[in-house]
């Protein structure tokens, strides 16, 4: 399990950073071949919409695709997993083979619902945009490497994850929507209590904080929605473990958001451009790798990564 997640999270760090750290004109393409998909897609179902590089318009609404609206993040997850872990080369291959494009697939179908939900009410827009940028991506990204560990293990018996089961999806469904509008109405007050902190620091250097509040929904916080939701969703985890788990894993997303919330600071009041990047790559981190790894850790590294000397997580 640690040779695994250290690889696994080593790569996906590396390839989040090279993809925020692109210049503009290299990531204009992905995001302008997904506008024009997107926009094919509306059209066969007969919605007039018009594609300008990256921006689709019509009925009332305008959406411009940035490299988060593509599934490149989701592959960035996705295929450091399925190279790291112990497998067939051949069974791999298959895996990338059927799961790259599925993923392209699945995030298609995100920005067709997001437009939808944009033409009837900007707050349905924003609502659906982060419910499905957080929770249906990772799900998304797991639920695509949930079917390819059944697929190689398939004949082995006793290494089964919680989330095989169509009874995973069904708790998950009802547990994040839940929470997601849960903290919609909380998450506000969570960003303070960062800010405040993030304030107190910057206090014992002498700097006084005046921080805006511009925003109806801060993006980077729901990352705690999609990791809680997976852990409670998941039968196996007894319930103390849980706990435990969740504590922890909410803490170490908290630091993550503190850093973030700290790096736009640094950018935009102390004008530290070089640290875009790092901001950026710290919300790529929050929102795919952190929530993912945690739960692997907490749910299931007994069935994924089995050995002569099997891992037993410590109870603290």
């Amino acid at each position: 399990w640690l040779g695994f997640a250290s690889a696994f999270s080593l790569c996906c760090v590396v390839v989040y950073f090279s993809i925020n750290a692109l210049p503009e004109p290299y990531t204009r393409p992905i995001n302008e071949h997904t506008a024009r998909m997107l926009a094919r897609v509306l059209q066969a179902f007969r919605i007039r919409v018009l594609v300008q590089g990256d921006t689709v318009a019509g009925s009332g609404i305008g959406v411009r695709i940035i490299t988060e609206c593509t599934p490149v993040f989701m592959w960035g997850l996705f295929l450091p997993f399925v190279l790291f872990y112990q497998a067939p080369i051949e069974k791999k291959g298959w895996g990338l083979a059927a799961g790259i494009p599925a993923l392209y697939l699945g995030n298609l179908v995100r920005l067709v619902a997001v437009f939808m939900a944009g033409r009837h009410d900007r707050r349905l827009f924003e609502i659906v945009h982060v419910y499905l940028g957080q929770v249906f991506t990772l799900s998304l990204v797991l639920l695509a490497c949930g079917i390819w560990l059944k697929w190689i293990e398939r004949e082995k018996s006793g290494q089964s994850m919680g989330m095989k089961s169509w009874g995973f999806p069904a708790r998950l469904a009802p547990i994040s929507i839940g929470l997601f509008f849960l903290w919609l109405q909380v998450h506000h007050g969570y960003l303070r209590i960062i800010d405040r902190v993030m304030s107190f620091g910057f206090s014992l250097l002498s700097y006084r904080l005046i921080i805006p509040y511009e925003y109806e929904i801060y993006y980077e916080t729901f990352n705690t929605v999609a990791f809680s939701s997976l852990v409670l969703a998941t039968g196996s985890i007894p319930a103390e473990r849980k706990i435990k788990g969740l504590l922890a894993g909410l803490g170490i997303l908290f630091l993550v958001h503190l850093l973030y919330r700290t790096c736009n600071l640094l950018v935009t009041g102390f004008h530290l451009i070089p640290l875009i990047a790092v901001g950026l790559t710290l919300a790529s981190i929050g929102q795919y790798l952190l929530p993912v790894i945690l739960y692997l850790r907490l749910a299931a590294p007994n069935a994924l990564f089995p050995s002569k000397a099997p891992f037993k997580a410590r109870e603290s």
